[in-house]
């Protein structure tokens, strides 16, 4: 009887302590990321050597962001802290950057390279839904210890009024693994796996990149070298990611907006010291398909 009243007792308090440790408040891994963080170089020398003519210019661009920041149009903020921190950027240290030191006069020639931090969203739970988020971008200048960024400009939603198109059916190779950003956030092997995985159950979905017709399954499998008894998939081989998308920027804040319109998984193939290039198949996300090369 006393070891009856014992265990109904211990079963009561358990249930009635809201204090309880299993009750205890849900506490938040700061290890674990919340938001998959990409960080992203673009360069107009290395576009040149690519076979994509794309019209995009920086210069330009750049031109017009640094007279709307000589006029107190626009802030510029310090680079150096944290992604999603925004310090305001002193005046007399982005102008020291500006000037070109022979003759103390504004060089925007000395920025081919755009730097961007954004976080990156894949759905496939209906269709296959890619989207990027951009947080900040920065003109970049080359110099002898690396790269160095004018000031990051924040971005936000763009508005309707001050929306303007920037580059359409903008084509460049995104490296998965780069020695200068290594993108430690981006599980590269996750995103091929469900980039094949995905084509593989909608093949109909896959064009091919010289046709731009759509592809069976069977085609599908032989351009990425799979059959029914292989137990090899080319995760690792997979290198770069092909995206064509479209850029838009507000007149006002230059805040850039990127639109995934195709994405494009490309195989690497070594034959000694050199390397070869494979664009396996393309989906286009949300523009008519049109032939790579």
């Amino acid at each position: 009887m006393l070891l009856f009243f014992l265990v109904s007792f211990i079963v009561i308090s358990c249930t009635q302590n809201p204090n309880s440790s299993s009750l205890s408040k849900e506490k938040i891994n700061l290890l674990l990321d919340k938001e998959v963080a990409v960080y992203h170089l673009y360069s107009e020398s290395v576009q040149r050597s690519l076979p994509w003519n794309n019209t995009f210019r920086i210069r330009p661009f750049i031109t017009s962001l640094f007279n709307q920041v000589i006029q107190n149009k626009l802030t510029l903020y310090n680079p150096i802290f944290e992604d999603t921190v925004f310090n305001t950027l002193e005046k007399d240290v982005w102008l020291n950057i500006l000037k070109n030191d022979k003759n103390l006069t504004f060089d925007t020639t000395q920025f081919n390279e755009l730097f961007f931090f954004e976080y990156w969203y894949l759905d496939t739970t209906d269709g296959f839904n890619f989207e990027k988020k951009l947080i900040s971008w920065a003109p970049v200048k080359r110099e002898n210890k690396g790269l160095k960024l004018l000031g990051k400009i924040k971005c936000s939603p763009l508005t309707l009024e001050n929306k303007k198109v920037l580059a359409t059916q903008l084509i460049y190779e995104f490296p998965l693994y780069d020695t200068l950003l290594l993108n430690e956030q981006l599980n590269k092997k996750k995103l091929i796996k469900i980039l094949l995985d995905w084509s593989l159950h909608h093949p109909e979905k896959t064009y091919n990149p010289f046709t731009a017709k759509s592809m069976s399954k069977k085609e599908l499998m032989q351009r990425i070298s799979l059959n029914d008894s292989s137990f090899y998939f080319p995760y690792n081989d997979i290198k770069s990611l092909l995206f064509i998308e479209n850029w838009y920027y507000d007149t006002i804040n230059f805040s850039i907006e990127k639109e995934i319109s195709s994405i494009a998984p490309v195989l690497y193939s070594y034959d000694n010291d050199e390397i070869s290039k494979h664009i396996l198949f393309v989906l286009h996300l949300k523009q008519k398909p049109l032939k790579l090369l």
